[in-house]
């Protein structure tokens, strides 16, 4: 038996070929919209970074105005003082101080999704005789020419 449809009406719903074809536009949307989005989720974490980096070179000044150098470890500065970025991404060191300088590191923690950022993995502040220079570098700590990108908000 012939089923016939009154008045010439169309056929309702997707065929499988139709439905295929928007799942594939949907996969190949998220293949190219996904990786945008987590670069844009590393980059925001990036200010966990240096909101620590900046709590530290509050910290150190205050340490200095009573000491004739700078701290020469996170550990060695006033009790409360966190070895931790504030959303704890981050761990926060101090590599070098004298009674005129200071370098200071934030590094990407490896138990992080942040470890995952290899481009700007560890981010520096250097403080030189009142200039700050900032700096960063990538998995292999080698400086990445991208400074600006990765010190960016």
């Amino acid at each position: 038996m012939r089923h016939t449809r009154p008045h010439g009406g169309s056929q309702r719903g997707f065929t499988l070929i139709e439905l295929m074809i928007a799942v594939a536009v949907v996969a190949v949307l998220a293949m190219v919209a996904l990786p945008a989005f987590q670069d844009s989720i590393r980059k925001s974490r990036r200010a966990d970074a240096m909101a620590g980096l900046l709590r530290l070179q509050q910290v150190q000044e205050r340490f200095r105005g009573g000491s004739p150098v700078y701290a020469s470890a996170v550990a060695s500065m006033p009790t409360g003082t966190s070895a931790e970025s504030p959303e704890q991404h981050y761990s926060m060191t101090v590599d070098a101080s004298g009674p005129a300088t200071y370098t200071m590191s934030a590094t990407a923690k490896s138990t992080s999704p942040q470890y995952a950022d290899t481009k700007c993995r560890k981010l520096t502040v250097q403080m030189q005789t009142g200039t700050i220079i900032t700096k960063s570098f990538d998995a292999n700590d080698v400086e990445t020419t991208a400074t600006a990108r990765c010190w960016v908000r």
